[in-house]
């Protein structure tokens, strides 16, 4: 009987040290972010997670002390048994065994346990975690001062690394952890998530409308003719200038010009352009994509001009090209379907020079920087400091990028291929 009795203390004290050592690993383990959303929601387990997870070194500290005690306990116990009942021979075989025993399932065990399980372990145990804490915390605040002086004293300095910059990163770290294994759905989400990180990194000169390719309309027209060129433009909003393309006078939206057409029964001699246009709002060619977003909330506008430092115009941004920079692009019945890029049989792609370099990385999965240029063509001409001639190679970047097609100054077609591919050729 006193074998049986001996058997079963053993027993319960190794399951206790083994819980209290997958604690430890469950509320280190435990997603902050699955447990702050929990939380949110009214959990009442994962708000005391939570805050366990806010004072870890008093909860560390707790564990510590619990699970030393009784890993301290049970050999105790197991060599004044042996001692007592059995022969000398064998006192060190039931050490051994004890001492197996422990590392197995006082250790090794629970640990992979815990973190096989972590979120929901620590959400499962965290009442009785709270409540141990509370009941040691005189002794662990002693303990935590020793510690934290002795630090002191060998020239440690105790600062808080949490800052905004590491929180990014480890969102950013996270998104890239989670896993899609090809599926395009997942894929998606993850890019999306990307590119809302990004957003404040992202000057609107990467994104926005150049000038040339920006659809505006002479002020000085007949009433007539400007209405045929509305009725023919797929956009809502058009810029109107005076005198030179660059002298924005105004904006005026589509919408808007033929609803008061409509007003005076189709009489143009009875619509006044003045009248009908909104201000042009202008911003600096600095402002980068999140601003612009908010800016764009705040003034509850979908359309702005972008301007260099010398105040020149360099082209437009909407609300749905900062959209597209997240969600991807956005094509409806009006829109002309011209991605500018075109993917080879042989791995490589036919871009035209104007096509954005994030636009090629993203559908590509590519890295071709994008700090010093927006498109391809530029960042070529960046990187070579000059025009190249159509028929000329270089290699870049881990990239080779042939010169197709040139109009005077500007790269217009370049077919570009990915080093790994010509090695696996």
């Amino acid at each position: 009987m006193i074998y049986v009795i001996f058997a079963a203390v053993i027993i319960v004290l190794i399951i206790s040290a083994g819980f209290i050592a997958g604690v430890e690993t469950a509320i280190t383990g435990a997603s902050r972010a699955y447990l702050y959303h929990l939380a949110k929601k009214g959990d009442k387990k994962a708000q005391k997670a939570l805050l366990l997870k806010e004072s870890m070194t008093t909860v560390i500290g707790t564990i510590l002390v619990v699970n030393q005690l009784i890993l301290y306990v049970i050999p105790i116990i197991g060599t004044l048994f042996a001692m007592r009942y059995f022969s000398a021979g064998k006192v060190a075989l039931v050490q051994a065994v004890i001492g197996v025993l422990m590392l197995i399932y006082a250790e090794i065990f629970p640990k992979m346990l815990a973190i096989q399980f972590a979120s929901k372990y620590a959400l499962s145990i965290a009442p009785f975690v709270d409540f141990i804490v509370n009941i040691f915390r005189p002794i662990i605040t002693v303990l935590e001062w020793c510690a934290k002086y002795s630090l002191i004293l060998c020239g440690v300095k105790m600062v808080d690394e949490k800052n905004a910059d590491l929180a990014d990163d480890e969102l950013r770290g996270a998104i890239e952890m989670h896993s899609s294994d090809g599926d395009e759905e997942e894929a998606q989400k993850k890019s999306m998530l990307k590119s809302i990180l990004d957003l404040g990194e992202i000057p609107v000169t990467h994104t926005m409308v150049h000038r040339r390719h920006l659809k505006t309309i002479d002020g000085s027209l007949p009433i007539g003719k400007i209405a045929e060129e509305l009725m023919n433009c797929p956009f809502s909003r058009v810029p109107v200038w005076k005198d030179n393309p660059e002298n924005i006078i105004g904006i005026i939206k589509t919408k808007t010009f033929f609803r008061v057409w409509k007003m005076h029964q189709g009489e143009f001699e009875k619509v006044k352009l003045a009248e009908l246009m909104a201000a042009p709002w202008y911003i600096p060619e600095t402002t980068c994509l999140l601003d612009q977003l908010q800016n764009f909330r705040k003034r509850r506008e979908h359309f702005a001009l972008v301007v260099d430092e010398y105040g020149d115009l360099m082209g437009c941004i909407t609300l749905e090209d900062i959209l597209e920079e997240i969600v991807g692009e956005i094509v409806d019945e009006y829109d002309i379907i011209a991605s500018g890029m075109k993917l080879q049989a042989d791995g490589s792609v036919i871009a035209d020079g104007a096509t954005p370099i994030r636009d090629l990385n993203r559908e590509f999965d590519w890295s071709i920087p994008e700090e010093e240029a927006a498109t391809i063509g530029g960042y070529l001409m960046h990187e070579l400091r000059k025009i190249p001639d159509v028929g000329q190679v270089y290699s870049l970047q881990n990239f080779r990028f042939e010169i197709l097609r040139r109009q005077r100054n500007q790269i217009t077609l370049v077919k570009i291929v990915p080093i790994t591919n010509l090695v696996s050729q």
